[in-house]
């Protein structure tokens, strides 16, 4: 990474840091909506996160993904502290499940204070819009943080009774490997193409012959292979076991299971640990990469290597990108799929 793209960097980091540490306090934190499963951008968001906690000085004393959080182990291993929520895009309709979810720990805790970490929102059903502002309106001590200001505008609207605070995305907390990745041919290109609800670009569409004279890999983010995919397969069987145990304490209203849990909490953390150096080590092959993934853009701008960023369906990439991480020297955006095959044929045939 440029000196200059590292200083900016280390001003992102230290701005997300001042807006926390109010709302942080010094206090243990819990940390729910854990990611288990291959996104590795919100493996990306989760090692910034613990990133930050740890320059804070903060301790982490409970961890849950959505399956395996239980209110009861919680409020055991955190009698008092700040309740944090895994930051992300999944604040709206568009991912129900994390979205039914952060509702559900907010009547579960209105004694905490309950603060999620930087989120973009979108709705597309206004009815359920104004079913979370009623829910989290009401809580005493919600602190909503928004990681562009597309997001406040909607938030404003359709969230009018939840206070609101801008913050820089948590990925980029994450300090990579130490090693900088190689410089390789530019005519290795790596593609990272969404496949889900959010695609809109056309990249996840092309085919191999899309830049003549380069190879192109293109990926969504799948699973690793060899040992490495043993592990991650072992890990998320711990995390499994947890929440068949979890389920079993519900319907029989018994207590215990801590080591259990402790165990998946450990898995949790190897998980996204695994996604993250899996993704590290994909880049490193590349000499140029084209993106419709918001992290995706983030890792190759941390990592300093050139990409080509297109947007998603509701401009989540570009809102972010044109307030902050565009400043990123590596980073070029383009407004659609011929664009972006412009600007890649003229990197690779520098």
């Amino acid at each position: 990474m440029l000196k200059t793209d590292a200083a900016y960097l280390e001003q992102l980091r230290l701005d997300s840091i001042s807006i926390m540490g109010p709302l942080l306090g010094g206090a243990e934190v819990a940390l729910l909506d854990a990611p288990n499963q291959r996104n590795v951008g919100d493996s990306l968001i989760w090692a910034g996160e613990i990133a930050y906690l740890e320059r804070m000085g903060l301790r982490v004393r409970y961890v849950a993904d959505i399956q395996g959080y239980d209110p009861s182990r919680l409020r055991r291993a955190m009698p008092s502290g700040v309740i944090l929520l895994h930051g992300g895009g999944n604040f709206g309709d568009l991912w129900p499940g994390h979205q039914t979810h952060r509702e559900q720990i907010v009547r579960d805790f209105p004694d905490y204070r309950i603060v999620q970490l930087p989120q973009s929102i979108y709705f597309r059903d206004e009815k359920k819009a104004a079913t979370a502002n009623q829910i989290i309106g009401a809580h005493p001590d919600f602190s909503l943080l928004l990681r562009d200001h597309e997001s406040i505008k909607r938030a404003r609207v359709q969230l009018p009774d939840v206070a609101v605070t801008f913050c820089y995305d948590m990925a980029l907390g994450y300090a990579p490997p130490a090693a900088p990745v190689p410089v390789n041919d530019r005519r290795n290109v790596l593609v990272i193409a969404r496949a889900d609800v959010e695609r809109s670009s056309g990249l996840h569409d092309i085919g191999a012959d899309w830049l003549p004279g380069a190879t192109i890999t293109k990926t969504d983010w799948g699973p690793g292979d060899g040992p490495a995919e043993v592990l991650w397969q072992a890990a998320r069987m711990l995390t499994k076991a947890d929440h068949r145990v979890v389920r079993t304490q519900r319907r029989r209203r018994v207590l215990g299971a801590g080591v259990a849990h402790f165990g998946a909490e450990q898995a949790i953390g190897l998980l996204n640990r695994m996604n993250v150096s899996g993704a590290v080590e994909l880049y490193s092959r590349a000499g140029l990469v084209v993106v419709d993934r918001l992290h995706a853009h983030v890792l190759a701008a941390l990592l300093g290597l050139d990409h080509i960023v297109l947007d998603n369906n509701y401009r989540k990439i570009g809102s972010v990108y044109d307030e902050y991480t565009g400043r990123f020297s590596t980073a070029s955006y383009a407004t659609d799929i011929d664009e972006a095959r412009e600007l890649a044929m003229q990197a690779v045939t520098v």
